[in-house]
Order: C-alpha cells, then structure tokens, then sequence
C-alpha cells in the first residue's frame, strides 16, 4: 500500500528519509526497503490514531485523528498551543517518524514473538528478559500534552 499523506499517514516516506539523514542510529530505516518504510509509518499513523486525542476533529469525514480543533499547554515553549484544524501538530509527525522507526528496529514487536522471561543454556540462565514497549517512553513524553488528561488514565477532583 501507498502512503497518502493525511489519508493513511501522517508522513511521507520522502519526508522521513529527510528526518533520518540527520539522526544517528538509524540503520533500521536505511536497511528498508520503501515499502517497508511506508508500512511503518501507515502503522505508526494507524497506532496513534487509536488514542483518545484533546479537541474534536475537523470533519467527522477526514480519514485520521488529525487535524483537530483544540488547545494544549506545551511544556516546550511553555504557553497554550492553539490547534485550530488547519495542519497536523509537529508533536504527531514526530511521532509518526519516531513510532516508524521503532516498528522497524523491533521486528514482531507487534505480534509478540519471541517473548520470553528466561532463557537458559547449560548452566548459564538469564531471566527478566523484556521485550520493547509498543509505545516507547520518547514517543509517550512527545504525545502527552495532546491527548485527553495528559494520557491519564484516572481523574480526581479537587474539593
């Protein structure tokens, strides 16, 4: 399948091979091939938009969570954010490219292969083995301020 920005993803793949020229540690997305790329990031789209995001969406025909209509404080630039439908914030194409790029450095990530807690040979045993999140904490702390109560998943009140 295709990537059609704004459709099935937030990002092209000519877009994340320009944000990957400039990072380190990125062998995983040179080594894909394109559609590999463009399946990353139709599922990293597709993993995000499965969240609760702030604000309302645009149309309630638009194909992806974004564009929204809503406000977010931002801890960057320490202000409120306006999002007033026009543009898909940087913080979800980060993500997108972020979350992309994960899907491809952890091959099964999704469907759980090679899970294990211990392994063991002969008699050397290693035990408390984790596998990677299917949401890293980076692509968590990025996402945060957009979504419903800062992510979380309780609510209280002040009295």
């Amino acid at each position: 399948m295709a990537v059609q920005l704004n459709v099935n993803s937030y990002v092209t793949v000519e877009t994340a091979d320009a944000f990957f020229l400039n990072r380190i540690d990125v062998a995983a997305w040179q080594d894909a091939s394109a559609d590999q790329k463009a399946q990353s990031l139709i599922t990293a789209t597709q993993m995000l938009d499965d969240l609760t995001w702030a604000g309302t969406a645009v149309s309630v025909s638009q194909p992806l969570a974004f564009p929204r209509i809503s406000e977010y404080f931002d801890p960057k630039v320490g202000s409120i954010v306006y999002l007033n439908g026009t543009k898909v914030p940087d913080r979800i194409i980060r993500a997108t490219l972020e979350l992309a790029y994960h899907l491809l450095n952890n091959d099964g990530l999704l469907d759980a292969t090679g899970d294990f807690k211990s392994i063991s040979v002969g008699t050397i045993k290693i035990e408390g083995i984790q596998s990677a999140s299917k949401m890293p904490l980076v692509i968590k702390n990025v996402i945060k301020p957009l979504l419903v109560n800062a992510g979380a998943s309780a609510w209280w009140r002040a009295n």
